[in-house]
């Protein structure tokens, strides 16, 4: 009995001591040309995340490189989110260089969905930072489809 209270009370810690730490990018190169994640089906879902934070994320003096990624989900109902270079919830970059030159992000079918967010951060703030999505490509295609690009924006 003693032994699973113990146990209990380790796991409800570090439990806790997760929650608050946020996820951190620093000093670091992430190179992901030519990356390519694909979902086919009925209700598919294709997520691609490189060099992206959740939750209070930092990223801070790094280069992130995604030239010429794709990403794609095909079929009825499909959904296709790419993140590139990304801080989401009171997150921040700083001192960042982004490429995402090229990329594609595209759902195919019938309410289908394509979000594509490149140098992105939610509630927080970009500072020094350098975006690149030249010739960045955000598709969805079929009856009542949703397609969202955002590049470069603090919401």
């Amino acid at each position: 009995m003693k032994t699973f209270r113990l146990s209990a009370v380790i796991v409800a810690l570090g439990l806790s001591a997760a929650g608050a730490m946020a996820g951190q990018i620093v000093d670091t190169d992430i190179y992901a040309d030519d990356v390519d994640n694909r979902a086919t089906g009925t209700n598919s879902v294709a997520l691609q995340h490189v060099g992206t934070t959740f939750g209070d994320g930092r990223i801070l003096d790094s280069e992130i490189r995604a030239s010429n990624a794709r990403n794609l989900a095909s079929g009825n109902n499909s959904r296709a989110h790419q993140d590139i270079g990304v801080a989401t919830s009171g997150g921040t970059l700083r001192r960042v260089y982004v490429d995402a030159d090229n990329a594609r992000n595209h759902a195919q079918g019938n309410q289908s969905e394509a979000v594509q967010e490149i140098g992105k951060v939610s509630n927080g703030l970009i500072q020094d930072t350098n975006i690149y999505a030249d010739n960045a490509n955000n598709l969805a295609s079929g009856f009542q489809s949703r397609a969202e690009q955002q590049v470069g924006v603090v919401n």
